[in-house]
This record gives structure tokens, C-alpha cells and sequence, in this order.
């Protein structure tokens, strides 16, 4: 097993850890770096373990106890029993981490951070801003319509948020104690709103290009997290209802592009509320 040496870790991990250079790769005592990752990775192994059902113990013995310290040592010391590298995964060590009345809600918040850095998400993160700051020059040459473009993104994020909204709203929340939920589903928002900065310089470079503005109160980070909650709304929905159907995600679509469209100014100079009185009070005139 190899970890990813490339994440910025002790920045990941922030305070959710007693020491910043116990996830350092760069630590020149790596053994303590991969103990720290080998107890994530034993953690995480035990999750995917009860969600699957490969779990040996019943539901009803999971029940109250679904990940505790003791289950996550005796994990992670049978992940450091096929490494090559050295890792102490004592309770001791665990503690080190992870001490104090709070350490297992920040060995959780550490854990989902771990998983949602996992290549897959990582790839769904970048996709839809690279793969827009690639297409807006055929855009604005007249070689790709907007619309299509807007289309082909907006596709595969929600069918990416879906991915995510049940592995982390639905199957997650019946591992982990209720207790612990709230510190999962804020590791899951500090993800999305990761992903919804990503898209502020392609909002940025898209004005430019195609030589449009906003309306008067909107910005890139403000129509980012507009689209960003839209697109959460339609993913919980469709994890939740398994309605993934192609009438759905046209309409998610047509949502979006719906956003975009009231956010960039056609010349008057209003802001949203505004242009949307006056456009109402138009025809009664």
C-alpha cells in the first residue's frame, strides 16, 4: 500500500490533529507519518467493511459501537502488518494524535478529509473547472456552444455529487454514531466549498473571453456558490430518491444555465431582484 505523499496533509488535516509534522510527509521520522495515515486507512477499511456486510460482527454487536478507538487500533494494525514501513499503531499512538474528550471527533473529521482526498474525488474536483478553462476559447471562437458546454459539465458534476451524496449523506450516516454526524457532514460541506473556489477563476476567465459582465451585485465566488448549491439540491435529491433519470438531469441543466443566464448583465445595469421587478412590471404598464 502506498499513501499519497503529494497532499499537503498537516494543511488537510489542520487542527483535527495534536501535531501538524504526525502527517507531514516530509517528517524525517516517517515512521510517524505513516502511523498516522496507517490508523486512516484502518479506519476507513472498517467502514467500507460494515457497508458492504463483510463485517464478521452483527448489526445489533455494531450497535452503539460502530467505529470506536479499540476497532480502529486493532484495523490499523492489521493494515501496518502489510507494510514495508514501520508503524506503531498502539492505542498510545492513537491517543498521541488524537488525545482529549474531542480526539474521536477529530480522528472523524481527520478520516473524511483522508477519504475525500482519495484519486476519485480528487479527478471529479478538477474535472469540471479544467475541463471548462480548455473549451471557453473554442466558445468564443464560435467552434462550441455555450449551452453544450454548460450541458456536458453540469452532467457529470451531478452525477458526481450523487456519487457523493450517498456515500457520505446515506451509507456514512449508518456507520458512524449520530453523535458523529455533524462532524462528517462538516467535512463533507468544507469538500464542496473547496470545489466551489475552484470554479471563481473559470467564471473570471469566462467574462473575459466572451466579453460579458455580471450584474450589479453578482460576482465570480457569488454565482460559484449559487451554482454550487444548485447542484447540491438536485444530487441529495437523486441520491436520496434514486431518481437519476434523463428528464432529471435536464432539468438540473436548464436549472443551471438558468442561474447563469439572470446572473450576467444584458446591458440595463440592474441587479437580479431589480431586472426581475421591472421584467414583472413590464407587460402591466
Amino acid at each position: 500500500m502506498r499513501f499519497n505523499d503529494e497532499v499537503d496533509w498537516p494543511e488537510v488535516f489542520g487542527e483535527h490533529i495534536s501535531r501538524s509534522s504526525l502527517a507531514d510527509p516530509r517528517n524525517p521520522r516517517r515512521s510517524a507519518y505513516v502511523t498516522t495515515m496507517v490508523f486512516l486507512e484502518g479506519g476507513l477499511q472498517e467502514i467500507d467493511d460494515q457497508l458492504s456486510g463483510r463485517n464478521s460482527r452483527s448489526r445489533d454487536e455494531l450497535a452503539g459501537a460502530r467505529l470506536t478507538r479499540e476497532i480502529v487500533v486493532r484495523r490499523a494494525s492489521g493494515v501496518a502488518a502489510g507494510l514495508s514501513d514501520v508503524a506503531h499503531v498502539g492505542e498510545g499512538a492513537f491517543r498521541d494524535r488524537w488525545p482529549g474528550a474531542g480526539g474521536m471527533a477529530n480522528f472523524f473529521m481527520c478520516l473524511i478529509k483522508y477519504t475525500c482526498t482519495a484519486p476519485r474525488w480528487s479527478n471529479f474536483l478538477d474535472y469540471g473547472p479544467r475541463r471548462a478553462l480548455a473549451e471557453l476559447p473554442k466558445v468564443r471562437d464560435g467552434r462550441l456552444d455555450l449551452t453544450d458546454l454548460i450541458a456536458k459539465i453540469a452532467t457529470h458534476d451531478l452525477r458526481m455529487r450523487g456519487r457523493l451524496a450517498r456515500y457520505w449523506l446515506f451509507q456514512l450516516s449508518l456507520t458512524i454514531d449520530a453523535k458523529w454526524q455533524s462532524v462528517a457532514t462538516k467535512a463533507y460541506r468544507e469538500m464542496l466549498d473547496a470545489y466551489s473556489t475552484r470554479w471563481i477563476p473559470v467564471y473570471e476567465e469566462g467574462l473575459r473571453l466572451l466579453d460579458v459582465r455580471f450584474r450589479p451585485g453578482i460576482t465570480a465566488r457569488k454565482l460559484s456558490l449559487m451554482v454550487s448549491a444548485q447542484t447540491s439540491g438536485f444530487a441529495q435529491q437523486v441520491a436520496g430518491a434514486g431518481d437519476d433519470t434523463g428528464e432529471n438531469r435536464d432539468l438540473f441543466v436548464a436549472s443551471v444555465q438558468a442561474v447563469i443566464f439572470a446572473a450576467l448583465d444584458p446591458g440595463d445595469g440592474h441587479g437580479i431582484a431589480e431586472a426581475l421587478r421591472r421584467r414583472l412590471r413590464g407587460p402591466l404598464r
